[in-house]
């Protein structure tokens, strides 16, 4: 049996490191205490009974880590906003913006390709490096939109993101086939915003941007129901738990990065 993990596409913020058996990339097989933690039968090493105290626990490091992740990505963005001209810094050394870049796809691919590797601690020294460098690409946004419409986007993005987590949360309904078709329709997404790199279509953007926004709302549930799967297998002990919580925490990172860049397109108001 194979352990797949795949990271989501995209905007050098964006990959998807959520383990997902309908995602491409696959890990080697971890010990069958933890088969296939993220997928329809989630597993850790079980204690027979398993508690509400210990689902909350693992819900908490989730959102708890997600939300540290938000924060240093805010924090960082505001302080090299306020020391510099980021277009003009970018425009004079743009291969600090292109390593910045790579050492995001770095580091989700080494948090992703060690997790069976690294510790928990390793794991969570990943996500907020990894959380550090969107910082400074989004320090660029801070001077490229006005406050205003970046105060009413993150408004709008945490409304859609929170009411998409709530569903995912509370639905009834299987959402994996939801994953299948977003993985295929993202993918046509990326390859649509590399070619309007070129022609430069204002329509286009808008269109893309708008699909963009309903992708990243429904893979907002997605996770959210995968959590869920994991919470309810949850101990409250073991170091698989905890590595697991920062791969959820990373995904629902993304999720709202992307949401949010997508409805900033969106809204306008340069």
């Amino acid at each position: 049996m194979s352990y797949r993990i795949a990271p989501r596409p995209v905007a050098a913020p964006g990959g998807d490191p959520w383990p997902r058996g309908d995602r491409p990339g696959t890990l080697r097989a971890p010990p069958d205490h933890l088969q296939e933690p993220f997928v329809s039968s989630p597993q850790f090493a079980t204690a027979p009974a398993q508690t509400v105290t210990a689902a909350r626990g693992f819900l908490a490091d989730v959102f708890g880590w997600m939300f540290v992740g938000l924060g240093i990505t805010a924090g960082l963005a505001a302080f090299f906003a306020s020391q510099n001209n980021m277009l003009e810094y970018i425009n004079q050394h743009q291969g600090v913006l292109i390593a910045v870049i790579v050492a995001q796809f770095g580091l989700v691919i080494a948090l992703v390709a060690g997790l069976n590797k690294f510790s928990a601690s390793t794991a969570r020294l990943l996500f907020c490096l990894y959380a550090a460098t969107m910082g400074f690409t989004f320090s660029i946004i801070l001077e490229t939109y006005s406050s205003a419409t970046i105060a009413s986007t993150f408004a709008v993005t945490a409304g859609m993101f929170g009411g998409a987590a709530l569903f995912g949360w509370v639905t009834n309904k299987d959402l994996t086939i939801v994953g299948q078709v977003v993985l295929f329709l993202l993918i046509g997404l990326i390859l649509t915003m590399v070619v309007n790199l070129f022609i430069g279509s204002s329509t286009l953007e808008y269109v893309f941007s708008a699909v963009g926004v309903v992708l990243f709302t429904a893979l907002t549930a997605y996770d959210m129901q995968k959590i869920k799967q994991v919470a309810a297998q949850a101990t409250g002990t073991g170091e698989a738990e905890r590595k697991y919580a920062i791969m959820g925490a990373l995904a629902l990172y993304l999720d709202f990065i992307n949401l949010f860049m997508f409805l900033l397109r969106l809204q306008g108001g340069r």
